[in-house]
């Protein structure tokens, strides 16, 4: 695990089951209380900034790239690509950043909250998990509940596959791409500059790499080790959102050995670490203080 710092952020290059590269960065106190964030389909560790701008500066703050994302290695095979990679890197993360006889609290967006429901299983993760925040995400039937492509019935579920699974590049980022894509994954009201990050991010991601994504999130089935999460966990998600609606959240709370709490936030869309960044922040402060306070004054 190769390591470097850039002023007060520590860089890790972690190396998944399979030989994977993985861009990862630690912010904060290295004795702080630690969260682990993980991102969303197509936009890479940046998407938590406004949400880790907004946290207590004592927290010790985990990102990392998902593979094929950011900085990141892409894999070279379709083999590369499946919930199981994304449990293995999740999994290696914790291994390489908590350390063993310590806990953290664990969220994903999107993609990231997939990530976190499919490692469920994972020895690693039931043993460095203390508590879950998932927002934005879902564990089956993704383009069946998906509204973001406006037409009726199979036809709209077909529009998402397509829109999931397209490898092809999306174009320059212009007004044309960002009033085509904006409804999709963002709330009416978001603010323009996170807007703007959004689109930012997505175009980035590599056309490859985006539809080999696509592909697993629309055969996804996290159910059962869904149910396998033990540990408290809150559920969150904007009520207009297109790519994984309100169904979703609450399907995923009846599942939840412990869930705390399923909450809808009015007016937002997709991406919740863009669109309601302080009320996160909050949530996972909160279950930091609740979860792993003691176990940190006890070490």
């Amino acid at each position: 695990m190769a390591t470097r710092h850039v002023g007060q952020v520590r860089e890790l290059q972690v190396r998944s089951a399979d030989g994977t590269l993985l861009h990862a960065e630690v912010r904060g106190p290295e004795d702080g209380p630690t969260l682990v964030l993980a991102h969303c389909w197509a936009t890479s560790l940046a998407s938590w900034g406004p949400v880790v701008r907004e946290l207590d500066a004592n927290l010790r703050v985990v990102l990392y790239d998902q593979r094929g994302h950011g900085r990141s290695q892409t894999p070279l095979t379709r083999a590369g690509y499946s919930a199981e990679k994304l449990a293995d890197d999740l999994c290696a993360v914790l291994e390489a950043t908590v350390p063993e006889g310590h806990r953290a609290v664990v969220a994903g967006h999107s993609m990231g909250g997939m990530t976190v429901m499919s490692a469920g299983a994972r020895p690693v993760f039931r043993e460095r998990a203390a508590a879950v925040l998932l927002t934005n995400t879902g564990c089956k039937e993704l383009p069946l509940r998906s509204t973001a492509i406006p037409l009726p019935g199979p036809l709209g579920t077909l529009g998402a596959q397509v829109f999931l699974r397209a490898p092809i590049p999306l174009g320059p980022r212009n007004t044309v791409t960002t009033a085509v894509l904006r409804p999709m994954v963002m709330g009416r009201t978001a603010d323009p500059r996170m807007v703007r990050l959004c689109m930012r991010m997505v175009h980035a991601c590599g056309g490859v790499s985006r539809g080999s994504w696509g592909r697993v999130i629309c055969t996804l089935e996290a159910e059962e080790n869904a149910r396998l999460i033990s540990v408290p966990t809150v559920v969150m998600v904007g009520a207009d959102d297109k790519l994984t609606p309100p169904w979703h959240a609450h399907h995923i709370g009846s599942l939840l050995k412990d869930c705390r709490e399923v909450r809808e936030v009015p007016g937002a869309g997709h991406m919740g670490p863009l669109e309601y960044p302080k009320l996160l922040a909050q949530t996972v402060g909160r279950l930091a203080a609740e979860h792993l306070e003691p176990q940190t004054r006890a070490a």
